[in-house]
């Protein structure tokens, strides 16, 4: 018959340890050579399959040993998959919301989304308190970077973008 367990000790300088069984009961001894099958070292918390035997002492010890999981190579491989599928995730919702901006403000460039999503959100909500008018037609006229959105993307004042990236103000207000 056999049983499962977790390997709770290892001595690998000695080559030794003990199996937790699974349902419970004292721990069983295991020595290296009782593997029938080795993909590396063993360590603490390897679930394992087992039957009993006993040694030249009486005491019980673990025969035919195979392992069923490596969780330590388990968790590098998680691991291995994190982090790519992590920047993935956040570089699909960058992405995702950048362009929503940008077509919900269809005469911003990407630059200027990217910007409002970062630093200027008050410029990505409807401001009604702004209308287009002739005399705000320069930074020294507007008085928040939102403002300086509004009349730039609505009004289509374009003198207030000095280096043409899509951000207006940007040494006044959208610094």
């Amino acid at each position: 018959m056999r049983y499962q367990g977790r390997l709770s000790e290892w001595k690998d300088d000695r080559g030794f340890g003990f199996i937790a069984p699974n349902g419970g009961g004292p721990k069983v001894f295991l020595h290296i050579s009782e593997f029938s099958e080795r993909s590396g070292r063993p360590t603490v918390g390897l679930l394992v399959t087992y039957q009993l035997g006993s040694a030249s002492n009486g005491r019980i010890r673990a025969k035919n040993v195979r392992m069923v999981s490596t969780p330590h190579r388990v968790r590098a491989r998680q691991r291995e998959f994190l982090l790519p599928a992590l920047a993935v995730g956040v570089g699909v919702v960058v992405v995702a919301g950048v362009g929503w901006v940008w077509i919900s403000h269809p005469n911003s460039t990407i630059a200027a989304s990217g910007y409002k999503i970062l630093f200027a959100r008050e410029a990505l909500r409807s401001n009604p308190q702004f209308a287009c008018a002739p005399e705000k037609s320069s930074c020294s006229a507007m008085r928040s970077c939102a403002e300086a959105f509004f009349h730039q993307e609505r009004c289509g004042v374009q003198n207030m973008d000095g280096n043409r990236d899509g951000i207006p103000c940007e040494r006044q207000w959208c610094n």
